[in-house]
């Protein structure tokens, strides 16, 4: 049975030898105000370690630096602060150990425009890890950097979900730690060393090396979406480092360190759960699930989760900034199809002129069972330009499909409110087409007839517009 941990509110302090197996965390910089003092930032660290090792102190200090004229680091002053505490539930566990997070929150005052360092370095990493040579005796190093400038403020990127995350051995995982930015600003991934006292930690090997990774699933990281990809080998706990890059206008302007602990854990009859319908999500050039929408019209996504496994409790949540924001935020919730283990999740929004930007908003659509949980990501741009299916929903409605379940043929209705090409795509459960059609249709209501030879089972009619859009997907049954 799966328990909830607790997350308990506390500061590390800095260079002493305990063994508080710490397993990830990161620093964030959000800007407040100016004045004739400097900039003012709220300061967040947030670490994670097991209830194995000994409790954390109660002080942090965090060295603040300058990058001077000569391209050179000085050492402007230390921050030390004490802790806050609080508690609520963190995360559910299927290991032997609890998991703590330790956060602290204060103000801090940067002495005018530049670019800043934000380092803090504690004792010890968590035994477990097995991908450096001696965890116990290494120090956790974070840091990050942010460009101060009174006439054009800047935050570092923000995180939505905690840097600890457990999955199967042998078997493909999707996971995303959603990240956002909240000036708009571009952000890029790459993984690296992970620091101790004195750099980089001895023995380190990257997730990505066969030694961890099958061949058919080499640990990757998206440099756009941050989204990782793993088919682990080996059971147990492993360590990854992630830089990540904050630009402007082309230019970098910030950079975070982040540390992270992958919990593997023994394979399971469990099967992982699955977004089935991603293959109808439009994507951009660059092959990402890209969604344009404008701005007063409402757009609606419908993604169905399967779970092969009959009893299990299946579940869909989306996270991003666009559930966060002020003024017209999105929304989403999902309901049971009635047809076996299936959910349907609709995500819903109408953003206004004020959510208008050229970088997307990032989205994570997590499918979760009783034990695992699987990522698809998706990016929305709200734009002035031509929006995904803002024209197809304007001139295109799908009434209705029919018989389904359908034998030898089925019939589509739709309606137009002008001409144009209509594109039908019939794909299998595994996402690969088997069928295409291109239609040219007139203005009125039309009743397509589609002859179909397929084996029994589910498929799904993707229905689009003349750009190849996406305006519905509807599910087929066939039966013989």
């Amino acid at each position: 049975m799966k328990k909830l941990l607790f997350l308990f509110i506390t500061i590390l302090f800095v260079n002493h030898s305990y063994a508080t197996h710490l397993m990830g965390g990161q620093i964030t910089a959000t800007y407040l105000s100016s004045d004739s003092s400097g900039s003012h930032y709220v300061l967040e660290f947030t670490a994670y370690r097991d209830t194995i090792g000994i409790p954390m102190q109660v002080s942090a200090i965090f060295n603040i630096d300058i990058l001077d004229t000569t391209g050179n680091w000085s050492s402007l002053f230390t921050h030390t602060v004490s802790y806050d505490t609080t508690s609520v539930a963190l995360m559910p566990s299927i290991t032997v150990y609890g998991i703590e997070v330790y956060t602290f929150l204060d103000t801090i005052t940067l002495p005018g425009d530049g670019y800043y360092s934000i380092s803090w370095s504690d004792c010890c990493r968590n035994g477990a890890i097995i991908n450096m040579s001696n965890p116990l005796n290494e120090n956790m190093q974070l840091v990050t950097y942010v460009t101060v400038d009174s006439l054009n403020p800047n935050s570092s990127a923000m995180f939505l979900t905690p840097p600890v995350a457990y999955l199967p051995v042998d078997t493909v995982w999707q996971y995303n730690p959603l990240p956002f930015d909240p000036d708009g600003d571009s952000l890029s991934w790459s993984m690296v060393t992970p620091l101790g006292a004195g750099g980089a930690v001895n023995g380190y090997v990257f997730l990505s090396d066969t030694m961890y990774s099958d061949s058919v699933g080499i640990f990757t990281l998206d440099s756009i979406t941050g989204e990782i990809s793993w088919d682990p080998k080996l059971i147990g706990n492993f360590e990854a480092s992630f830089i990540i890059e904050e630009f402007r206008s082309g230019n970098k302007i910030g950079e975070m360190r982040r540390d992270m602990q992958f919990i593997v854990i023994h394979d399971t009859t469990n099967a992982m759960p699955q977004i089935s319908n991603m293959q109808t999500v439009p994507t951009n050039s660059g092959g990402y699930p890209y969604v344009k929408i404008n701005p007063g019209v409402n757009y609606q996504l419908h993604l169905l989760g399967n779970d092969t496994d009959p009893n299990d409790v299946l579940k869909m949540e989306a996270y991003g900034e666009s559930f966060n924001l002020a003024l017209a935020p999105s929304s989403f919730s999902y309901i049971s199809t009635g047809i076996g283990n299936e959910i349907e999740g609709t995500f819903s929004w109408t953003p206004d002129m004020s959510h208008v930007r050229t970088q997307p908003y990032l989205t994570v659509f997590r499918t979760t069972d009783n034990m695992f949980y699987f990522d698809n990501t998706i990016q929305f741009e709200v734009t002035l330009g031509s929006s995904t299916g803002i024209d197809n929903i304007d001139f295109i409605s799908v009434n209705a499909l029919y018989p389904n379940p359908a034998n030898n043929s089925f019939t589509l209705s739709l309606n137009l409110e002008k001409l144009q090409d209509v594109h039908l795509d019939i794909y299998n459960v595994l996402g690969v087409r088997i069928s295409n059609q291109k239609l040219n249709l007139s203005a009125g209501n039309h009743l397509i007839v589609k002859n179909i030879d397929l084996s029994a089972g589910q498929y799904f009619v993707k229905i689009s517009g003349q750009n190849g859009v996406s305006i519905a997907t509807k599910k087929l049954f066939v039966v013989r």
